[in-house]
């Protein structure tokens, strides 16, 4: 087991992506970039996915994604461990 990840789930042939996403909650008019990890067997999955995430803005509209990057697994786990140690993405 690597990071939460068993063997079989490494095997499946699933796709991972790096989305930067325009964050709300921090003022009127204002927004942050905030960078997540998703897997999915197809980039509308993801999307449709992003558009449902805590703090995104403009979700209605799915003008809050500013870029969608496929990336390596590798990538994947690395930017999932950052994703946990983020205070504002980790705070309830």
């Amino acid at each position: 087991m690597f990071l939460g990840y068993t063997y079989t789930k490494m095997l499946r042939k699933n796709v991972f992506y790096k989305l930067v996403l325009e964050g709300g909650h921090v003022g009127a008019g204002k927004s942050h970039d905030m960078v997540r990890y998703f897997e999915g067997d197809s980039i509308l999955s993801v999307i449709g996915r992003a558009l449902r995430t805590p703090r995104t803005k403009k979700k209605e509209s799915g003008g809050g994604i500013k870029l969608i990057q496929e990336i390596s697994w590798r990538e994947y786990v690395r930017g999932k461990d950052r994703e946990q140690r983020d205070p504002y993405l980790t705070r309830r």
